[in-house]
């Protein structure tokens, strides 16, 4: 009994073979104005083995910090959110710091709550199937140049 328990938890945190994930980048920016903050940038690339009537992707956590994300088939039309099995579907998701009134820099999206699930690796994914909860690890996450920009 504690071998199948095993088992379906090791299964439910790899994504329970609803998706494959092939890419997981991270990018650092920087505003050229301080009141345009910083943050980082999280995008996924996974190829699923459900419909979007049935598998919705809607999170990603690291550390602390939990991010909506938004999947998508085209990164040059984000409104195309809906998907088929075998789609290679791509997720994205951001935290940004901004100044407040009295110039202390303070999270604009994201929040920080306690992790869903205690987890190792760096990210996890949130979704739901077929009207159930899952997380799934993402183990590392590739960082890309940090933009700086003008």
């Amino acid at each position: 009994m504690k071998i199948l328990t095993f088992v379906l938890v090791a299964l439910a945190m790899a994504g329970g073979g609803k998706f494959k994930v092939t890419e997981s980048t991270s990018q650092e920016w920087v505003g050229g104005l301080q009141e345009s903050g910083y943050g980082t940038d999280y995008k996924l690339v996974m190829k699923v083995k459900a419909g979007s009537d049935r598998l919705q992707i809607d999170e990603i956590w690291v550390g602390d910090l939990r991010l909506a994300a938004r999947a998508v088939t085209n990164l040059r039309d984000m409104s195309t959110r809906n998907f088929k099995k075998k789609d290679i579907v791509y997720v994205t998701a951001g935290v940004t710091w901004k100044p407040d009134q009295d110039g202390q820099m303070r999270i604009v999206t994201g929040e920080r709550k306690d992790k869903p699930v205690a987890y190792q690796g760096e990210g996890l994914i949130g979704y739901t199937y077929m009207g159930k909860r899952g997380y799934a690890v993402i183990p590392s996450f590739k960082v890309l140049e940090k933009v700086i920009y003008p």
